[in-house]
């Protein structure tokens, strides 16, 4: 009797202590994306990426709690869902207001290159206050806001 429940203690333990290990990965690589301001230094062709234009500003902040990413992408404000597994990330449901900004130009093309790059991201990665989030051969390149 006593070694059937040691038996079944250990077992117990040791998928309580595999499927705790299993969720950690993820989490973390969550949480260095998660519940902060991130601004938008460059974007577009990975290894040769463009500044922001000079007098924009494009942010993003990814909610832990309902799983949705908003801000300002230069000019119109989104907002969208996204699913984080491990360094994969997925966006949906990406909307945007429809305001047109003739100032500075070329704005409602960088907004336009910036939302397609979300929609279609694979993954992402966070290392030194920097976030870069892939998608094929484009890329966004953010730092901690």
């Amino acid at each position: 009797m006593l070694i059937r429940r040691l038996f079944f203690g250990l077992l117990l333990l040791s998928l309580v202590t595999l499927s705790t290990g299993a969720c950690t990965t993820t989490d973390d690589a969550a949480a260095d994306l998660e519940d902060k301001d991130w601004l938008l230094e460059s974007l577009g062709e990975k290894g040769n990426p463009r500044a922001v234009l000079e007098g924009t500003t494009v942010t993003a902040r990814f909610d832990s709690a309902g799983h949705r990413v908003q801000g300002s992408a230069g000019c119109n404000s989104y907002f969208g869902d996204y699913e984080v597994d491990g360094n994969d990330i997925s966006f949906s449901g990406v909307g945007n207001t429809e305001m047109y900004c003739m100032e500075p130009e070329g704005v409602m093309d960088q907004e336009t290159d910036y939302l397609t790059i979300l929609r279609d991201s694979q993954s992402f990665e966070v290392a030194d206050g920097k976030l870069e989030i892939t998608a094929g051969d484009q890329v966004l390149v953010f730092q901690e806001d």
